[in-house]
């Protein structure tokens, strides 16, 4: 289950806020990169290395509906707390982490040779480990007959349209004879609104002249009007569309 969590310093009640989909998986996360000096977080790593990892404490603040938006929920704690001088997080954005950083080709190369066999070698943490015959068998027995994406098994009849579709040559027309409904016509006709990162916003007479413009894919354009939600990554993050109030 979805939460908000705190990993607050007992030392001076500084404080990290952020959201994970599992808890105890995050914590972990947290721990595996600080204890190896490499967490993204430059203001907690540094705080981890003075004080040391037992004065540290994870704590689940609010535990999330099913179906919340996570990312949404963090950004209204961070740009509450973003800016208070106790506060380790850095951008007041989760949706958007990397917006406006621009890396330069120094500092990328800096991080390539930081990486470059870090995790390699003896340096792995599985290195030299092997897994025991019980621990075998016991992922053996957990795992076996299960399918392996529950849910999305294919019917004998869906498997007998995909081969008679195939031997016909149309395996990839899975658009063949059917047609857009009245309201999906209405939405890909409509303008839309497309907002830059910087707040400028430009008008598009159709989602289609905005992917042309823009060069994004329509899954991508579609999710970003149906959520609401700027782009998290790709040559566009930050931007957000809606369409045009008529």
């Amino acid at each position: 289950m979805a939460v908000i969590y705190r990993i607050t310093n007992m030392a001076n009640d500084h404080f990290y806020i952020g959201s994970a989909e599992s808890f105890e998986r995050r914590t972990w996360q947290h721990k595996y990169a600080l204890r190896r000096g490499e967490h993204k977080n430059p203001r907690l790593q540094a705080a981890w290395n003075k004080y040391g990892e037992e004065m540290f404490v994870f704590e689940v603040l609010e535990t999330l509906q099913d179906g919340a938006h996570t990312l949404q929920i963090e950004d209204s704690y961070l740009m509450k707390h973003v800016g208070d001088p106790k506060c380790y997080n850095i951008n007041p954005l989760a949706t958007a982490p990397r917006l406006g950083v621009v890396l330069t080709e120094a500092t990328k190369a800096a991080i390539s040779r930081a990486r470059v066999g870090k995790h390699a070698g003896a340096n792995h943490y599985r290195y030299g480990k092997q897994v025991s015959p019980e621990v075998r068998a016991k992922i053996g027995d957990t795992q076996r007959g299960k399918p392996k994406a529950p849910g999305r098994k294919v019917s004998a009849e869906g498997l007998a349209k995909i081969r008679a579709n195939i031997e016909a040559g149309r395996s990839h027309k899975h658009w063949v004879g059917r047609t857009h409904t009245d309201e999906a016509r209405a939405k890909m006709s409509a303008p839309v609104v497309a907002r830059a990162p910087d707040g400028m916003e430009t008008i598009y007479a159709s989602i289609t002249e905005l992917r042309s413009a823009l060069g994004l894919k329509p899954p991508t354009v579609n999710r970003a009007l149906k959520s609401g939600v700027p782009l998290t990554k790709g040559p566009r993050a930050g931007w957000s569309f809606r369409y045009v109030v008529q």
